[in-house]
């Protein structure tokens, strides 16, 4: 008789929901079954996805009860379903091997079913313990169980005897809690499962006077049944880290890749879950393994890699310092490929030391240069400990060491250590609104005319210092303290003091810094030892270098359009890098339709043009001297001295005299084409005669792997030349299984210090350090900036104490920053009442300094409120 069962909210709700009635809410049946006390009557599964009749019943009981209809009638339903049908589509487990039953106990055994050629017999005989092993291990892959390795006995280093059992030999031993006693708080038992059974299925080998080993026990019965072939790989033993799992989290990491991204790519190159080897939880556990790895010699490994370059590799630079608990306190390293770019490129220098990208919070500051093609080239690198003069003299001694002259200049932000460097126009300019107040900024043009005397590079510094007295005469700022100080400093950041300066007008602002600094951010992170930085930073390096290449062959395999027949026009086009012409590709043109000669003038060896540039009507003449005999030119405005580039002034002047070849002395190497050689895509990777790197290796896999690619995208149109590829690699995989290996295997921390291309340490002589602070750090809690406050304050109408007429605080909590308290517990206010000390205010004391104090005096308390000290900030 069918089981009778009420019908359950949820299974009505998964009804509905599969069956397309999108109409019905989840609960609509559930209603109409207790409103009409339905009975739904089962048999087998209740499912009623492929019940029609049953949804044109339910749709009937609905309409008949928005009617009204149906009010106190009960009906019954009787759905019957076969449960044959379900059960065929279900999935079908069957046994694997042979199932014997005893028809005595009744107890099943199994019997593998591998073929009788990887099946053991007594009197075999191997030549290694490994040998005996890998036959068992093969012989229960084919039955779909696993092999564990159990006891030897061994006689002056040699064994004599091993046993071979099936993974699921012997018992767990459970630990037994009584839950009616009470446990200690910090116990916790994990419940894991066992796969024990007791299994006796095993082989035994021992060693005969041959020197082989003669199998002379096999049990082939196991008492469980076996692992089905589409779920082999998720047995333990046949999951794991191999080589190619290595390589993919250490090669990934080097894009800042983490393992669980690292293992999804490797699922998706494999095409699937069960073609990868090893789990999520795999690739992770080798990732934390690698990093306790570098551990406390994260120092030590980070400076003997860039030392052993040093060792090893020609014209390699590399210093660094610690202190006397050896500390590292700063290094600095410099390749042959950046040498060779400095001296090129090294004209201007954007020097920024606000980057931090690795755990202990040290300062990355690389040496930032413009290459021929108006791109970021990095000129070296260095990581320091603290922001002290001291430090930046340290590092600009070794860099002129290293190249053999020190940067001309230097571009970098307003740090008071770096007293001789150019200083960044934007972030002094971005303090302007902090120093004078929003309101003046916001209301009136000041910043405006502030901006248009700063930024540009046409006036002189006689007429800079006329237009900046009248602005701050206008504003009444004349004797404003910070615009006075930064006036004092205008040799250092103002164009108008530097314009006769070479390459001057390359670099005004850190922003090239803060460019490099964005790239290097996009494969590093700020939570990465010293040795992944290091390799971060090989990968950025090799990818910048890259591009440069690509910028090169797109100059030489690529023609620009030409937009004239000026005959420099096309010289320049086989001049130049193609980014650079096309900005002097911008100057011929203004020079061909939007300049004329008004007229011209002798001068003794020179004549002078004047020019009128349709551009700028509201200008005067531009005067252009030039001197035939040697295109000698003099033009105003500097555009070569301070770029290299002539302006379009200039190239009016040379097609007027009809000029047939580009001035040999207005074009500077550093903006050509063969301005510095191809660095070899390898330079940044090897690392010179490092002993515990096998780079030969490598390469050899990389070879592989290459040609593998190479035959498959020839072949992905011919399926059976593929097959016949395919079976060619697989013939070689037995090959490889049946490869005899004698070298043992390295060990996980030599493969580790293979991997990070160092050597393993023993004792750490040079230490991280710990709690590194630099300026503008922070604290744990938010604070204001000068910024914000001067903002926040120019709105709102600031607190101000009645009692001590003090802004930032009111007289209920003005004992708090100006009470001292004579004695502990007890304090008085400016009125002479005593207060008592409120729970949680913090005691600092503060020592005299002066004769006769008294220290036990010298106690004043402060709340720890964080929105009072806010006040007190902004009091300040």
């Amino acid at each position: 008789m069918p089981e009778v069962l009420r019908a359950d909210r949820c299974a009505l709700s998964k009804i509905f929901h599969g069956s397309g009635f999108l109409c019905f809410k989840s609960n609509v049946f559930y209603q109409l079954c207790v409103l009409t006390d339905i009975e739904v009557v089962v048999n087998g599964f209740y499912n009623f996805i492929e019940c029609n009749v049953f949804y044109q019943l339910c749709v009937l009981l609905l309409f008949l009860l928005d009617c009204c209809v149906l009010t106190s009638y009960r009906f019954r339903f009787f759905v019957f379903v076969d449960s044959h049908k379900w059960a065929d589509d279900a999935p079908n487990y069957q046994l694997r091997g042979v199932e014997q039953v005893s028809p005595n106990t009744g107890i099943k055994r199994y019997i593998p079913d591998s073929p009788s050629s990887l099946t053991p017999a007594k009197g075999m005989l191997f030549d290694t313990v490994d040998d005996a092993y890998n036959f068992y291990k093969t012989y229960a892959e084919a039955g779909g169980w696993t092999v564990r390795k159990g006891t030897q006995h061994e006689n002056r280093g040699i064994v004599i005897n091993k046993y071979f059992f099936c993974s699921k030999e012997g018992q767990k031993d459970f630990r037994l809690v009584d839950t009616l006693v009470e446990q200690p708080s910090d116990r916790w038992v994990r419940r894991v499962p066992s796969k024990r059974t007791g299994c006796q299925a095993a082989i035994r080998i021992k060693l005969t006077d041959a020197k082989k080993y003669l199998l002379y026990h096999f049990t082939e019965a196991h008492n469980h049944d076996f692992v089905h072939e589409e779920d082999l790989h998720l047995l333990k033993e046949n999951m794991g880290i191999n080589r190619a799992h290595e390589e993919m989290i250490n090669k990934m990491s080097h894009l800042n890749i983490g393992p669980v991204r690292a293992f999804n790519i490797m699922k998706e190159v494999y095409g699937g879950f069960d073609k990868v080897g090893a789990t999520k939880v795999d690739f992770k556990n080798f990732k934390k393994e690698l990093n306790l790895f570098i551990g406390e010699f994260d120092a030590e490994m980070f400076v003997k890699r860039p030392m052993s370059k040093k060792e090893f590799l020609p014209n390699f630079s590399c210093e660094y310092e610690t202190t006397d608990e050896g500390v590292l306190k700063c290094i600095f390293w410099a390749d042959e490929d950046m040498k060779r770019n400095y001296y090129m490129f090294g004209d201007v220098i954007s020097f920024d030391a606000t980057y931090k990208r690795n755990k202990y919070n040290m300062m990355f500051v690389p040496f930032t240069g413009i290459d021929n093609h108006n791109r970021n080239v990095t000129l070296g690198a260095a990581i320091l400990g603290s922001e002290t003069a001291e430090t930046y003299s340290w590092l600009l001694r070794l860099i002129k060491n290293a190249y053999g002259y020190a940067p001309p200049v230097i571009v970098t932000d307003q740090d008071p250590a770096m007293k001789r460097a150019r200083l960044c126009m934007w972030h002094i300019m971005d303090k302007l609104t902090t120093k004078v107040g929003a309101a003046l900024c916001s209301n009136t043009d000041f910043r405006k005319r502030l901006s248009a005397v700063v930024w540009t590079d046409s006036l002189l510094p006689e007429a800079f210092d006329a237009d900046w007295a009248a602005i701050l005469n206008d504003f009444g700022l004349t004797d404003h303290e910070w615009l006075t100080y930064i006036y004092g400093l205008r040799e250092s950041w103002i164009p108008a003091y530097y314009r006769e300066e070479e390459m001057s007008g390359l670099m005004r602002t850190s922003s090239r810094s803060e460019s490099e600094n964005h790239f290097f951010g996009k494969i590093s992170n700020p939570k990465c030892t010293l040795v992944e930085f290091l390799s971060h930073l090989d990968t950025t390096i090799e990818a910048q270098r890259h591009e440069h290449r690509k910028n090169d062959h797109d100059t030489r395999y690529t023609n620009p359009g030409e937009w004239s027949d000026f005959v420099l026009e096309k010289q320049a086009a086989q001049i130049y890098t193609r980014t650079i012409f096309l900005d002097v590709q911008l100057e011929i043109q203004h020079a061909i339709h939007r300049c004329t000669s008004v007229r011209l003038d002798d001068a003794g060896d020179f004549i002078k043009f004047f020019i009128k540039d349709l551009d700028q009507p509201c200008s005067s003449f531009f005067e252009v001297m030039i001197r035939e005999e040697d295109v000698t030119v003099k033009f105003i405005c500097n555009r070569f001295e301070q770029f290299g580039l002539l302006c379009s002034h200039i190239f009016c002047v040379l097609q007027i005299l009809d000029i047939r070849e580009f001035p040999k002395q207005y074009i500077l190497r550093r903006w050509t084409r063969e301005a510095v050689p191809n660095s070899s895509p390898e330079s940044i990777l090897t690392d010179g005669g490092d002993p515990y790197r096998s780079e030969e290796v490598n390469r050899c896999v990389r070879e592989i792997s290459h040609a593998t690619e190479y035959v498959v995208n020839k072949l992905i149109s011919k399926f059976d030349k593929l097959s016949d590829f395919r079976d060619h690699i697989k013939q070689f995989m037995s090959v490889a299984d049946e490869a005899q290996i004698n070298a043992p295997p390295k060990t996980r921390r030599n493969r580790f210090a293979e991997l990070l291309g160092v050597a393993p340490e023993s004792t750490a002589t040079i230490r991280v350090p710990v709690g590194t602070r630099f300026k503008g750090c922070g604290s744990h809690k938010r604070l204001k900036s000068q910024k914000e406050q001067a903002i926040s304050q120019s709105g709102s109408k600031r607190r101000q104490c009645s009692l001590c007429k003090k802004y930032g605080y009111n007289r209920v909590t003005c004992w708090k920053y100006t009470v001292a308290v004579p004695e502990a517990g007890a304090s008085r206010n400016v009125e002479g009442n005593e207060d008592t000390i409120r729970e949680g205010d913090v005691a600092t004391v503060v020592e005299g300094d002066g004769p006769g104090s008294n220290d036990a005096d010298d106690v004043f308390y402060t709340s720890g409120n964080d929105a009072d000290m806010d006040d007190e900030d902004m009091a300040e």
